[in-house]
């Protein structure tokens, strides 16, 4: 374990990775190699030293009464902040990091203070699909940057951060939206109007590509290779158009077979997008497969054990493998049947409704593909 004693109190740092033994999550000290330096990925667990390399690294210390805990994206960077920690730390004990102040200037604000306290505040103001991804996103920044004065950050920083993700695969839409949380925090942290910052929503415009939507021949190969259980899964997402999050909490309780509508509601851990519950009417051939589904407690989707279902993503690539399809994942059911829905004659309002969009403009993004067999038919009428 890498620390530095000091002698005093509130002036130590440590390295911890966060593993699975068995079956509980424990942090344990990671493992050195030669000179002290700590071995990527290698815990000591109970004594004995085990390769865990996805485990997280964390740095640890205490300020005044509380115990903070800091995630790092590796051995060299967990390495790095505990080093800068006892720094700051030794500093703060004799007074040096506050010299600013008595030059009347503002004192920095330090990533290790401000990222805990805005994530809390956004976890318990924020719904948790929400909070996961501003958290996911924060550390991952703070990991790829390594400044630890917010105000230092600059807006060269952030866009080679959205370069960098990028570079990554990322799409850039996901780039963009990614470079705009970090943008939130900055300005949240540093008390910022609205609007400014070190980028603005114009420096995260992007090529907006019109959604792609599933074909018959498509689907047909892509069920002929399901499961009953996967065809009730992917059926679902197709005529309902359900996000994966409201797939996986759907109860039966939900499920209306005489009305013949799905709801959409809160649960314990689970809120819906927006926050707004919603009733979806779907068609009788979807009714027809969810009655002959076993029922494994109260979830509509629940595995062998009875626990909630969350490998459709991974179940449907690995499906459109074997079709010998590609581009296949759960949200373009959802793509499809908007689509469908506007190409069947219904309004904008009603999809928007059943999509659960807090706005039209979100709904109108599949119109285009809607409206594309008219057109052709009206471009051919013209050349005919």
């Amino acid at each position: 374990m890498l620390a530095v004693s000091t002698g005093m109190a509130n002036r130590r740092a440590s390295t911890w990775m966060y593993v699975k033994v068995g079956d509980r999550w424990r942090y344990v000290k990671p493992a050195e190699g030669r000179n002290h330096k700590l071995k990527p990925g290698y815990a000591l667990v109970d004594g004995a030293e085990q390769h865990h390399p996805n485990a997280a690294y964390y740095v640890r210390w205490r300020q005044s009464s509380k115990t903070i805990w800091q995630r790092c994206s590796s051995a060299a960077d967990a390495t790095d902040a505990c080093k800068r920690q006892e720094a700051y730390l030794t500093a703060a004990a004799h007074g040096l990091t506050f010299a600013q102040q008595n030059r009347g200037e503002p004192t920095p604000v330090l990533m290790v203070d401000a990222l805990p306290l805005f994530l809390e505040e956004y976890r318990l103001s924020h719904q948790p699909e929400s909070h996961g991804l501003m958290e996911q996103t924060l550390n991952e920044f703070n990991g790829w940057c390594r400044k630890n004065i917010v105000e230092k950050i600059t807006r060269v920083d952030l866009l080679r951060y959205r370069a960098w993700l990028i570079d990554k695969k990322r799409s850039p839409r996901t780039a963009a939206n990614k470079m705009l949380r970090v943008c939130q925090f900055i300005r949240a942290v540093l008390k910022l109007r609205p609007g400014e910052g070190p980028v603005t929503v114009k420096d995260a415009k992007f090529v907006e590509f019109e959604p792609t939507v599933y074909g018959d021949d498509e689907l047909e190969n892509f069920f002929k290779k399901c499961t009953p259980f996967q065809t009730a899964v992917f059926k679902t997402y197709l005529m309902s158009g359900l996000r994966k999050q409201e797939l996986e909490n759907l109860e039966w309780t939900d499920v209306d077979f005489k009305a013949g509508t799905i709801t959409v509601s809160p649960k314990p851990g689970f809120t819906p997008k927006d926050w707004e519950q919603r009733t979806i009417e779907v068609p009788d051939d979807l009714l027809a497969i969810l009655k002959d589904m076993p029922r494994r407690g109260s979830r509509v989707f629940a595995n062998g054990a009875g626990n909630k279902y969350t490998h459709s993503w991974d179940d449907c690539g690995s499906i459109a493998e074997k079709a010998e399809l590609e581009g296949f994942h759960p949200h373009k059911f959802r793509a499809t049947f908007a689509t469908r829905s506007l190409q069947g004659g219904m309004d904008l309002k009603t999809v928007q409704k059943l999509l659960g969009h807090k706005n039209l403009e979100s709904t109108m993004r599949y119109l285009a593909k809607a409206e594309s067999h008219k057109v052709r038919a009206k471009v051919n009428a013209i050349w005919a």
